[in-house]
């Protein structure tokens, strides 16, 4: 108990202790799990002896370059090799990833990852409104047991496979004052509740995680609940990576993970350039992750906060690797321009208008590319237009682009819970 209860008081007041502390902190914690990759996985051993470098030449942040990138693929292929040895069955979790990027991958958690997770995500919540004496509902598919009651910090779980009727009296029961939700799952209950129900919850704040979340939908979920709704950046392998604070900036928990943006190269980039997210984990002793190519486009924001938190903050999460269009003249369209050209017409209505309530751009093949949508309350024929002259500007005469309407964007994904999809697998080999 009172391991844990110095855990808690680490992780909490963390924040508290300056961007001075944290650096240590961080530098300490990256030579720690550096030579524990290293002494306890093959993978890792014959990852550094192959670049030639030894765990010593690595203190700091800015010596991972030494590090060439690690991609999932990578890790699958010699999963055996990356577990570290110290790890046993009887002290840890498997769990998978999503596989939205089509590989699911079994990661591994030992007690002390898993209860720094817990701690961390109380963290997230607390910058927006959570704390002692408050309630928090999390609404997601898999509900991860603690193995103890928290009667302090009040929350309860609730998986969506459930009848809405028995959420919705879950919610009303219970009135939580934050809920963290899927941002599918969050639209879903916007179309359903009823004006009097959200009212009677009394819901104070949302945290949307582990899906892409556009601006109009922040603002129609903003609109509908009468409370601000932040967004937390996550992953299985990672745990908590970034949040929100009531500023709206999203802080890399850098006590946590190590966050590069990578060009194509594998070289950092500056703040203000868009690039690929590596992670590496330190607190992840089970299962290292260094330099972890995790999919994700992204950019480091260089300004301050005005919450004074001394975190990091990064930019929005803006597509996927593996939702980058591959043209017939070997062009490469990273999915943060294909936003761009999409989510920029919205933008000139408000996000506080539903010009389209949903859409999917979907690359069938090189050189065909299909736009479906859904009209929102607020459509306006002007906006879509504008969206398909960009995207055809975009791809080029060289791609036919087709356009449908649609009452049902699920009808036509092939995966769940994209807005951008490139479908032919005989694409993948650019990126090998």
């Amino acid at each position: 108990m009172l391991k844990w209860a110095f855990y808690c008081g680490h992780f909490f007041c963390n924040p508290l202790l300056g961007k001075t502390y944290n650096a240590h902190l961080q530098r300490y914690r990256l030579r720690k799990i550096i030579h524990h990759a290293y002494e306890t996985s093959g993978f890792y051993r014959d990852w550094f002896d192959k670049a030639g470098i030894r765990p010593s030449q690595i203190r700091k942040p800015a010596d991972l370059r030494l590090i060439p990138a690690i991609t999932k693929s990578q890790i699958q292929d010699r999963y055996d090799f990356v577990v570290s040895k110290t790890c046993r069955s009887d002290n840890c979790r498997v769990r998978n990833t999503s596989g939205s990027s089509g590989k699911m991958l079994r990661v591994v958690w030992d007690e002390f990852n898993f209860m720094t997770r817990l701690l961390l995500y109380v963290r997230a919540f607390s910058m927006i409104g959570y704390g002692p004496f408050k309630r928090l509902v999390y609404l997601l598919p898999v509900v991860e047991n603690a193995g103890f009651r928290q009667r302090v910090f009040s929350n309860r779980a609730f998986t969506p496979n459930k009848p809405f009727s028995e959420i919705r009296d879950a919610l009303m029961d219970y009135q939580p004052h934050v809920l963290s939700i899927y941002p599918s799952y969050a639209m879903d209950l916007a179309d359903q509740l009823r004006d009097d129900d959200i009212r009677k919850m009394g819901i104070r704040a949302i945290s949307l995680n582990s899906e892409m979340v556009m601006g109009h939908e922040i603002a129609h979920l903003e609109k509908r609940f009468q409370c601000p709704v932040y967004v937390e950046y996550s992953s299985v392998e990672m745990g908590m990576i970034a949040a929100q604070c009531k500023h709206k900036g999203l802080h890399v928990f850098n006590d946590n993970v190590i966050l590069e943006i990578l060009d194509e190269q594998g070289n950092a980039l500056p703040p203000g350039q868009r690039g690929e997210v590596a992670l590496t984990a330190l607190n992840s002793f089970a299962m290292p992750f260094i330099r972890y190519r995790i999919g994700d486009y992204s950019s480091l924001y260089g300004g301050k906060c005005a919450c004074g938190n001394p975190y990091p903050m990064l930019g929005p999460i803006e597509g996927r690797r593996d939702d980058t269009f591959i043209l017939p003249d070997g062009r490469i369209i990273p999915a943060w321009q294909l936003y761009e050209v999409i989510e920029r017409p919205l933008e000139r209505h408000g996000f506080r208008k539903l010009v389209l309530s949903d859409f999917y751009l979907l690359q069938k093949d090189r050189d065909r590319v299909a736009f479906y949508y859904v009209r929102g309350p607020d459509f306006h024929a002007g906006s879509l237009d504008e969206i398909m002259r960009r995207t055809k500007e975009l791809l080029g005469n060289a791609v036919s682009l087709a356009v449908t309407e649609t009452d049902n964007i699920d009808r036509v994904k092939s995966v769940k819970r994209k807005y951008i999809h490139r479908q032919k697998p005989s694409l993948n080999h650019f990126f090998l």
